[in-house]
């Protein structure tokens, strides 16, 4: 891989490497080659740096999107209310556990601990509607002699990601908790030029009088460790009867790899409203709006920062009691980004294509889950996860499991 401008075309799968010393060396290849192991050059070295690089959107939506994949919510879901009586906190009288994935507007109680543990395994399946199994790109091959050629190439990309995500939660005041969330991902990427579209199946010849031909070849990797670290602050600022009101913060450290995908690469801050209602049937309501910094993995050129999009979050659902010791919740989850690199297709020389731009997009998800209470203050909860539009990077089900405590 140190010598990958030398063997480039061999990384692509297109064939004789001694054609590939004739590529230009641009910034982004001179990145590359410095970190030709980590998973955010895994594509680049495929297509031999060129500029701009076809799989940019690729690793910029990858980036963005896999660092923003939803965690479970922190609160926890038995809450203790202060007694005037007695002056000691009990055991609240909701009547559910709440939502899995989202938030509800009640805190904790002044001095309750909650720490939780989940799992959940995302298989990422398209990219704005194109199909990561079927990626069309055409870009030109040049010679050692300046001599270029179109080639044309269909592609196939697989991208999953198991995470584990550690939770603690404190009830600093009656009215106040703060949280962290620690994840840990396991991230595993691959490339593959699987086929070529006739005629734009062979480049140019060399000074030898030998002609660059397609052959397919794959390029792979994983990596895994600890990701951007989360701390949540959350105030109750309207208790009406059963309405709850609460406000908070999420500061999203720059703790994980960005170039292997762990972490977005910048601080982010997230603030938040959660509204609900409790009853047996109770319904909830969070907005949310993510601020991020400049990343390596917002730019349009590796080894180049660019603006990690923003975006704006709402959730609706509602959790309802099935008896004393489960819930079932329903979430119904939006979310508009702003300013994303995007990838469309298109036609060139009359052969499928992507074309590269950037803009807005929607995408909406659902998601249900359980609570059970087994016995005291633990609870097991049980989720799915669903993509509702093909906007940006689409998931298959994702599933997901988690256990609580709250002492």
């Amino acid at each position: 891989m140190k010598q990958f401008l030398a063997v480039s075309l061999i990384c692509l799968g297109l064939g004789i490497g001694k054609e590939a010393s004739g590529q230009t060396v641009t910034s982004g290849s001179s990145f590359c080659s410095n970190h030709s192991n980590s998973l955010y050059c895994l594509l680049p070295v495929l297509y031999a740096n060129a500029q701009p690089n076809p799989f940019t959107p690729l690793t910029a939506a990858f980036a963005s999107q896999l660092t923003q994949v939803p965690l479970a919510s922190p609160a926890s879901g038995i809450i203790y209310t202060l007694n005037p009586a007695l002056k000691i906190p009990e055991r609240s009288g909701q009547e559910t556990y709440g939502p899995v994935l989202t938030e509800r507007g009640d805190t904790m109680g002044k001095n309750k601990i909650f720490v939780s543990a989940t799992y959940q395994h995302f298989d990422f399946s398209s990219l704005d509607g194109i199909s990561l199994k079927e990626i069309p790109v055409v870009f030109n091959y040049c010679n050692s002699t300046g001599q270029c050629a179109p080639i044309s190439t269909i592609n196939r990309v697989d991208l999953k990601v198991n995470q584990s995500a550690f939770f603690a939660t404190y009830g600093l005041l009656e009215k106040l908790d703060l949280s962290v969330a620690i994840p840990i991902n396991d991230v595993h990427m691959a490339g593959q030029g699987i086929s070529c579209v006739v005629p734009l199946c062979n480049g140019p010849t060399d000074p030898s009088n030998t002609q660059v031909q397609f052959k397919p070849k794959k390029s792979a990797n994983q990596a895994n460790g600890i990701g951007d670290i989360v701390f949540r602050v959350k105030y109750r600022a309207i208790s009406r009867g059963r309405t709850k009101v609460a406000v908070g913060g999420d500061f999203r450290l720059n703790s994980g790899d960005e170039l292997n995908f762990l972490g977005a690469g910048t601080a982010g801050f997230k603030p938040f409203v959660a509204v609900s209602r409790g009853g047996l049937i109770s319904p909830h309501l969070n907005v949310s709006y993510q601020r991020n910094g400049d990343s390596l993995l917002g730019g349009s050129e590796a080894g180049v920062k660019g603006k990690l999009p923003d975006s704006l979050s709402y959730a609706l659902g509602i959790d309802a009691a099935i008896n004393k010791r489960a819930t079932v919740a329903f979430d119904f989850i939006g979310e508009h980004v702003y300013d994303q690199l995007r990838i469309k297709q298109t036609v060139t020389l009359g052969v499928p294509d992507i074309a590269l731009g950037s803009g807005n997009f929607n995408a909406a998800k659902g998601a249900a889950g359980v609570k059970y209470n087994p016995f005291s203050n633990f609870l097991i909860s049980v989720n799915t996860l669903w993509r509702m539009d093909h906007n940006g990077l689409r998931n298959k089900t994702v599933p997901l499991a988690g256990i609580s405590y709250t002492f």
